[in-house]
């Protein structure tokens, strides 16, 4: 114990240093929107030798790109947003070359970079998964308009082309109009996968509602695979209605069971889905579906068969169609990175009807009507943000 005191007061001291180090570093930086740049912001150098005189000092600037959360509708995704910078610690000046025109000389500069930076963010308001062919297409014109905006005004000895170059990028920066940000365009793959839960009650006709009574009410789970636009489900109920109204409903020759009048009866079934969403936007989706499956009625009889069952059941075929509707709560993309790894997810409250057929083993035909509604939460992958055409 008396060994590991000091190292964890050394590495609280280390942490502490690193945490200020990093407040300091970040307080150098002044950004483009905070105001005009002063003297105050750069360092003095007296430069000599062969190279005195060649410039009034340099701007080291840069464009930070910093990842936010934003929403629309019900839409939440990632994007860039962009800001331009000088460091105040590298950014200097030669103060016995100063021109009165020195300070205006470096303001333009960081205009420019400011113009481009907004050209970067209009581009990425309206596409943020080509974020990298974007950043890298407009850093390298950036690049190619600071080497000649340095060149043109001799490094900040030229006057004229500096008030030239200032009035240019000023009235650019009073005209601008910014793109708003707008839902990103995004392709997903073909398959998806989901899961869901939910309630579902099942509303039977006669035998059934006669001997035991018409609804049951029960618990849905299941997966979900879309294609494209092909729904394909797999879902299971379990459910419980009421005690059995009458004698003599059902022998069970297997357990040499007759099921008991008064005792509780339950329900279920296990199905494979097929459809079709015909409709399917930012909000809602209708998706009419058919399949089949296999429905199920239980009683328990108290005592074990040979199964290790201790309960009867009545099964039969079950073909079932109907419609789900999904209310989409919360769309979520996350755009991944520049060689993919995105996905696409939506929470949805799904509504559901079904009509179905029963053929139960030694009951006969019953139609039922099935009614519910569950969460399910579905995800694509996206395609690899490289499939789409580069500058």
């Amino acid at each position: 114990m008396k060994r590991i005191a000091p190292i964890c007061l050394l590495l609280a001291l280390s942490l502490n240093a690193l945490a200020q180090n990093f407040k300091g570093r970040e307080e150098s930086f002044k950004n483009w929107s905070d105001g005009p740049l002063t003297e105050a912001d750069f360092v003095e150098r007296h430069v000599s030798g062969p190279a005195q005189g060649t410039t009034v000092g340099e701007l080291d600037w840069l464009i930070s790109f910093d990842p936010v959360t934003d929403r629309i509708g019900n839409l939440r995704f990632r994007h860039v947003q962009s800001s331009t910078r000088m460091d105040r610690l590298s950014s200097w000046r030669d103060p016995s070359v100063d021109k009165p025109w020195s300070l205006d000389y470096f303001q333009t500069e960081f205009n420019m970079v400011e113009i481009y930076r907004r050209k970067v963010q209009d581009e990425l308001n309206t596409n943020p998964l080509d974020y990298q062919d974007i950043k890298d297409y407009y850093m390298r014109l950036l690049s190619s308009a600071s080497d000649t905006y340095h060149m043109e005004t001799d490094h900040g000895n030229d006057a004229a082309a500096v008030a030239r170059y200032s009035v240019q990028y000023r009235e650019e920066l009073d005209g601008w109009e910014p793109k708003p940000l707008t839902e990103p365009q995004f392709t997903r793959r073909a398959l998806g996968y989901g899961i869901f839960a939910g309630y579902m009650g099942e509303c039977y006709g006669a035998p059934v509602s006669t001997a035991i009574g018409p609804l049951f009410h029960g618990f849905s789970f299941g997966f979900d695979f879309p294609v494209h636009r092909v729904y394909l489900g797999f879902e299971g109920t379990l459910g419980a209605g009421s005690a059995l109204k009458q004698d003599n409903f059902y022998y069970d020759p297997y357990d040499d069971y007759y099921w008991v009048k008064g005792k509780k009866c339950t329900n279920g079934e296990m199905s494979a889905l097929l459809g079709y969403t015909f409709l399917d936007t930012p909000r809602i989706a209708l998706c009419p579906v058919a399949g089949v499956g296999v429905s199920f009625l239980d009683q328990k009889t108290g005592t074990q068969n040979s199964g290790g069952s201790d309960s009867s059941e009545i099964h039969g075929l079950r073909l079932q169609a109907g419609m789900n509707v999904s209310v989409k709560l919360k769309r979520t993309l996350d755009v991944g990175n520049y060689y993919g790894g995105g996905s696409y997810d939506e929470t949805n409250l799904v509504f559901k009807v079904y009509g179905a057929h029963s053929q139960f083993t030694g009951l006969g035909e019953v139609w039922s009507v099935q009614f519910g509604v569950a969460l399910d939460f579905v995800g694509w992958i996206l395609k690899n943000n490289r499939d789409v055409e580069t500058r």
